[in-house]
């Protein structure tokens, strides 16, 4: 009996400590490797209270955030420091700083960190050098091209080079990079991405040299409309397990049947979906190939893991 509870205690430390040291997704949650649609995210998380009751959630294990420049409720007179909030807001009562320093590896969740402009990212960038090596699941996500449907230059999208070699200084961030979108009621039904727009996007990429895992966000509502175009997103990219995190915001006029068909023909080994309630409800993905796999194999994978883990302990 000692000896098992001993065995016990180790596996419990083994697995701890493979949870503290996570920096990707599947490394957090390895059930979400074959299902990254399993991911449940909470979006627009830019307030002290936001941020309180996605920590609070056991369901979330995602936070989008997004970053910008201005000033903290309770220092109007201050200087501009990097907060939380979307714009045209320029107030926050939640900065960057303490946000990272709330979302600890306890918590056992990961952050999308959305700038808003170039100068945010980099004042940001400084500012995780700073807050220490982080043991959490890190996407750094900005538009750095125009999009559907002929986007305009408001809101202007984030300088791709000085994006990328950013990135490079904190490489075992994700790189989630995407379009601006203009929506309007006349374009939503038949807006898509264009091949234009994809090898634009490849080519930034490639030129880049990067390493890093890279995530496409694309809008639901336009992802929905071209199935091919974004298999050859994918294919045509080099970098490191290259997928696709559609997202939605809401009001948005999404067609669920072709979005579920999207999902499925991509895999959901393969798309992120962050969508408002409402509209995951009515998305169908049963006949996934995936999502029909029994979690025993993962089950034992990580009992094997741990095992393996304690004998290196």
């Amino acid at each position: 009996m000692p000896c098992a509870a001993a065995i016990s205690s180790l596996l419990l430390l083994a697995v701890v400590h493979l949870t503290m040291a996570a920096t990707t997704i599947e490394q957090l949650f390895p059930d979400s490797k074959t299902n990254l649609t399993t991911i449940k995210w909470a979006h627009r998380v830019n307030s002290q209270d936001d941020l309180n009751k996605a920590l609070e959630s056991s369901d979330i294990r995602m936070l989008e955030g997004d970053v910008i420049i201005g000033k903290l409720n309770n220092q109007s007179n201050g200087t501009d420091t990097v907060i939380m909030g979307h714009p045209p807001n320029t107030t926050s009562d939640l900065s960057l700083e303490e946000f990272l320093k709330k979302v600890t590896p306890d918590k056992k969740k990961g952050i999308k960190l959305d700038f808003k402009s170039i100068e945010a990212y980099e004042m940001g960038l400084t500012l995780i050098q700073k807050s220490g090596n982080l043991t959490i699941p890190l996407w750094l996500n900005a538009d750095i091209l125009k999009g559907p449907v002929n986007a305009t230059d408001d809101p202007l999208p984030v300088d791709a080079k000085r994006f990328f070699a950013g990135a490079a200084k904190l490489p075992q961030a994700l790189l989630s990079i995407g379009w601006t979108t203009r929506l309007e009621p006349s374009v939503q039904e038949g807006g898509s991405y264009t091949a234009e727009q994809i090898n634009e996007m490849v080519k930034h990429v490639e030129e880049s040299k990067t390493n890093q895992s890279v995530t496409y966000p694309v809008r639901a509502c336009y992802a929905a409309n071209d199935v091919n175009v974004l298999k050859t997103l994918l294919t045509s990219t080099k970098a490191n397990n290259p997928t696709l995190t559609v997202w939605s915001s809401e009001g948005d006029k999404v067609d669920a049947a072709k979005l579920s068909q999207l999902i499925k023909t991509i895999g959901v080994n393969k798309v992120y979906v962050d969508v408002p309630a409402i509209l995951w409800k009515q998305l169908d993905l049963s006949s996934s190939a995936y999502t029909a796999r029994s979690s025993l194999p993962l089950l034992l994978a990580s009992v094997v893991a741990c095992i393996f883990t304690v004998k290196l302990l």
